[in-house]
């Protein structure tokens, strides 16, 4: 089976454990950009789920059985979380609570119940009844600039060029509620109009 298959096959079986409990996740990174059709130069390695810390506990309860560790807070000089990780379908599967990231260009903390579930975008899973909810490109297009991976910028800028009226609310809400420099959000805003009226020429 292809990674793909693989992945909605993971995130079938964290849909069935975890909905008896009243935590809230979403999906993100390089899966949750596969899972909306975008394009990427390989398949994703692992499989990010995204939560608050108040939520972290009840789903790793839930998936205890897989786990391959416990709840750890994991502190860098960029990123801050609670981590913990398992292995699903033979999918690697990592539990972020709380992130939040610290760069030059700004500082970000999601909010999954406040921001990321309410601007997410639902997909149904191949082969299921089931689906996810995976976290809105905003949320993409600000993680991955401020940890400099421009390609993956680029890349989620022109998805949401191609339909901006569905990001700009998911946008506004991250930017109000985030401390980004300037000229960081005059840079990404600039992109999105390049891409907007039919990228660079």
């Amino acid at each position: 089976m292809s990674e793909n298959g693989n992945i909605h096959k993971a995130l079938a079986a964290i849909v069935t454990m975890t909905e008896g409990s009243q935590a809230t996740w979403v999906v993100g990174g390089s899966a949750g950009l596969m899972l909306r059709g975008l394009k990427l130069a390989a398949d994703p390695r692992d499989l990010d789920l995204y939560c608050d810390e108040a939520d972290v506990s009840a789903i790793y309860q839930s998936l205890r059985s897989f786990a391959i560790d416990e709840p750890v807070l994991s502190t860098t000089s960029m990123y801050r979380s609670t981590l913990c990780h398992f292995r699903i379908e033979g999918v690697q599967v990592e539990l972020v609570g709380g992130f939040r990231v610290s760069s030059p260009s700004g500082f970000y903390e999601t909010n999954v119940r406040g921001q990321l579930l309410p601007y997410s975008e639902v997909i149904r899973l191949d082969g299921s009844a089931l689906s996810v909810h995976v976290v809105p490109l905003a949320h993409e297009l600000w993680f991955n600039r401020l940890r400099g991976r421009e390609d993956r910028v680029a890349l989620i800028a022109e998805a949401m060029a191609s339909s901006m009226r569905r990001h700009d609310s998911a946008l506004q809400a991250i930017e109000n509620t985030n401390d980004f420099h300037p000229e960081a959000k005059d840079g990404l805003h600039s992109l999105l109009r390049i891409q907007e009226a039919g990228g660079l020429k």
